[in-house]
């Protein structure tokens, strides 16, 4: 059984739950399986000209029966509302049982007519009672996994004894001692639920832990005006409709085909075991994987088109071949054939796969509110839809010329609403999916990697008291980004100690191009200053100075641009940024080539403001060097634009300097705008595959949206990036993670995290990047919710080819599954022991 489960993928902690709710819904199938047929076979065969009263008196049932559980909801235990439900259950089957054989037979008729009407009701309520604990016996990751077949027991349960039925027949020669299976079947499933109840904690099972809020939230008033709980309770009413449309006509229909008792029981046994045995194949075999690679959006749309297919069937046989056995009896079988074909996809659909798809829907909401909006819409709403049908039914029956031929014909009509509604609560369920994930729930302590972590870490410690670590982090802060410089000394020079602030002003002199013209003075003050720390202007420098209106005049900055001091090669990097003629700029070509770190430093800083082509072109020649190569690239980032045609061309110069074109590729990213977008996507094919990286990336910094005949080499990059993760896990799971290999490991996941932040920024590109980091910033809080939720979000929006790729790499999957997932799309090669 353990390895079964294990198969199946439960988690060892998981597995007493599971096995408990297997054989709870065993029990429950059983007793589900015998009353149906039961009550099904004993109303058919001798009250079936009331059937139109019962479907409605049946929808009464089922809107009281279902309002009374919701509102025993709101001030019960979950569990002991449950337990009481299903005994309740147990002694009005006993009761039916006693009546029926032993009671006055005058009641006959009143007991079969409310057994018959009940079948839905009971069922209804068995359901919301199993999935209720469901609900809150997991979690929502357990429960997307293990949705698809909890409910298996159900149904094996119901298939043995739908076949059993027929087999029996000698035992039971009596179709109403069916009811003594009955009976021990859900006394049974009592049992279970009170072990599960004392056994294991129930989210939210006390009406106490709930606000008070919560109720009047809860109540019917309110949860309608969420249009997205609108949409759900209309979706389900015309499910149920349907339902209910395709069961009158077929019951109808059976009745004409088979009006011996005992063959109708067998029949309805068959056919009904038909429909489970469907539904299991349908869930071991199917569910998982149409939710799975195409979504719930497909999912929920698979029962109308199946059914809407053999209701058009059932439509053009009734014209052609006749409907009615009286009148066409050698071609009645024809109607007969798709009515119940289409009674039995509708059924085997419903139960395998719309109603377990159904359940994810209510996953979005508030989840103080979502069990007690749950119980009112999967009960009372499901049982308005059985009661509108059957008053549907009931009127339908009044008019003289209706017959079952107008059946298939309303079901089409209700196949288009599916679509309609549907597609309508599907948006709703993505909107609602990104509100959860924007709510401030999710608000945790974001995980940020690279560059913003580190930045902001930096920023926090420049107003720490401690001169050292200030000073330390605002000269990593201006190797990583220079141009914002300028913040990061405002931040400096509020710190309360006065070395840092000093070091501050510092910095801002620098900025400002007064590192050292301070220095350089008319005259001094020898009481003051010492006249070694100061270069005295000489009289024919003074005399330029006036004659040129201020200006620095060109022989002066010649002169200092070509001495031999450092000073004054730097005091006339300085004297350039307030330098007004053309003329001059000149010199300043030779500084940005200048040996002296500091002199050079304050050269590109200045070209930041006085700038022509050719100074351009020289500090894209700084980009060669590490030392100046950042500053470099910021100067030509704050220039903008008018940099980008030189750093075009410059590319294409420095192709055999794979560092230079990375930093070129950066700058035009950061630079942005349009004309950036368009050189960078022209290099989106270059041979060198760390230069198409760098590209990719600086397109998602300057906000690249795809265009049509883009988006496939942007999914191309995605799966090459898959591929490497994928190659990399197999790695993970090879070398292991003993001695040397642990280093190995730690460097594969670093690598695999690296292509996911790459995968990110590239689905930036393709969908709504506020999107993408809702995302990103949900996996990243680490949480089990926070995940689930992003995935719901990619399952939602990502194309069908993207989402068996995306998915399994981001989901919180173990490396064994995520590798088994992505084996379809990137087979591994077997390797030998050479």
């Amino acid at each position: 059984m353990k390895s079964l489960l294990a198969v199946l993928n439960v988690k060892p902690e998981e597995q007493q739950q599971v096995l408990l709710m297997l054989s709870t819904g065993f029990f429950m199938g059983i007793f589900i399986a015998t009353y149906t047929v039961t009550a099904e076979s004993l109303f058919l065969n001798q009250l079936a000209g009331q059937l139109d009263q019962a479907f409605l008196a049946s929808g009464v049932f089922g809107i009281v029966s279902t309002l009374l559980f919701s509102s025993l909801q709101n001030r019960i235990k979950f569990s002991t509302l449950t337990t009481s439900s299903i005994l309740a259950i147990v002694f009005f089957t006993v009761g039916v049982y006693l009546m029926y054989n032993f009671g006055d037979p005058a009641y006959h008729d009143e007991v079969l007519f409310t057994m018959y009407c009940l079948t839905g009701p009971m069922t209804a309520v068995l359901l919301l009672c199993y999935w209720g604990i469901f609900g809150r016996l997991f979690n929502f990751r357990q429960s997307k996994r293990i949705i698809g077949w909890i409910d298996t027991g159900q149904l094996v349960a119901s298939i043995l004894a739908f076949f059993l039925i027929p087999l029996t027949a000698v035992f039971f020669t009596e179709t109403s001692n069916y009811l003594i299976v009955c009976t021990v079947s859900i006394l049974l499933s009592a049992i279970l639920f009170i072990i599960i109840s004392f056994r294991f904690p129930l989210t939210k099972n006390d009406p106490r832990e709930f606000e008070s809020t919560v109720r009047k939230e809860t109540s019917f008033g309110r949860i309608f005006k969420d249009p997205y709980v609108t949409m759900l309770s209309i979706f389900l009413m015309i499910s149920m409709i349907t339902f209910i449309f395709n069961q009158y006509a077929f019951q109808d229909l059976i009745n004409e085909q088979y009006p011996d008792q005992r063959e109708l029981t067998d029949f309805l046994a068959y056919f009904n075991g038909g429909i489970y045995f469907l539904s299991l194949l349908m869930q071991t075999f199917v569910n998982d994987k149409i939710i799975g690679n195409y979504g719930i959006k497909v999912s929920l749309y698979v029962l109308p088109v199946i059914v809407g297919i053999f209701a058009i069937g059932a439509l053009f046989t009734g014209v052609i071949f006749g409907y009615d056995l009286a009148l066409t009896p050698t071609t009645f079988i024809f109607f007969f054939l798709f009515m119940a074909l289409t009674r039995l996809f509708n059924a085997t659909l419903r139960d395998s796969l719309e109603n377990p798809v159904y359940k994810l829907l209510f996953i979005p909401l508030d989840n103080s509110l979502r069990f007690g909006i749950q119980a009112k819409v999967e009960g009372v709403v499901n049982e308005s839809g059985r009661f509108i049908a059957g008053v549907s039914i009931f009127l339908f029956a009044l008019i003289p010329f209706f017959n079952l031929l107008w059946i298939p014909g309303i079901i089409l009509l209700l196949v288009g609403a599916y679509f309609i509604v549907g597609s309508k609560l599907y948006n709703g369920y993505k909107n609602k999916i990104r509100a959860k994930l924007e709510s401030t729930d999710f608000q945790q302590d974001k995980l940020e990697i690279g560059y913003t972590q580190i930045t902001s870490k930096l920023e926090t410690l420049l107003g720490i008291n401690q001169t050292s670590k200030a000073v330390f982090s605002f000269k990593l802060l201006e190797k990583i980004n220079p141009a914002q410089i300028a913040t990061w000394i405002n931040n400096l020079m509020k710190n309360e100690d006065e070395d840092a602030r000093e070091y501050a002003q510092r910095k801002m002199n620098e900025l400002k191009g007064l590192s050292v013209s301070d220095r350089y003075v008319i005259r001094i003050n020898p009481n003051q200053t010492k006249a070694s720390d100061k270069n005295i202007l000489t009289k024919s420098d003074l005399a330029q100075i006036l004659e040129n209106s201020g200006d620095i005049t060109k022989q002066r900055i010649q002169k200092l641009t070509r001495s031999s001091s450092e000073e004054d090669r730097q005091y006339a990097a300085e004297l350039l940024l307030h330098s007004s003629a053309e003329e001059n700029i000149s010199f300043l070509m030779e500084l940005l080539n200048d040996s002296v770190p500091s002199v050079r430093s304050t050269a590109i800083k200045t070209a930041i403001q006085k700038y022509n082509d050719e100074v351009i072109m020289a500090l894209i020649d700084n980009l060669r060097y590490p030392l100046f190569g950042n500053q470099a690239m910021s100067a030509l980032v704050l220039i903008g634009g008018k940099s980008l045609n030189l750093l075009e061309n410059a590319f294409y110069r420095y192709s055999n300097n794979t560092q230079v074109l990375i930093k070129i590729v950066q700058a035009i990213g950061r630079i942005g705008g349009q004309r950036a977008k368009d050189l960078l996507w022209n290099k989106i094919d270059y041979p060198d595959k760390m230069i198409v990286s760098q590209v990719l990336l600086s397109l998602g910094v300057c906000g690249f949206k795809a265009g049509v005949s883009q988006i496939t080499r942007i999914k191309y990059a995605i799966e090459s990036d898959i591929a490497d993760i994928s190659w990399n896990l197999n790695a993970i799971q090879e070398v292991g993670s003993s001695g040397e290999a642990k280093i190995i490991k730690q460097a594969l996941e670093r690598e695999i995290q690296n292509d996911i932040e790459h995968i990110y920024m590239l689905l930036a590109m393709l969908y709504d990047t506020r999107s993408i980091q809702l995302v990103k910033e949900n996996i990243e809080s680490g949480t089990t919710e926070g995940t689930t939720y992003a995935v719901e979000l990619l399952d939602v929006f990502l194309s069908e080819s993207l989402k068996q790729r995306v998915i399994p790499v981001l989901d919180e999957l173990s490396v064994a599954e995520k590798i088994k997932r992505l084996e379809t799309f990137y087979p591994r090669a077997d390797l030998d022991n050479k």
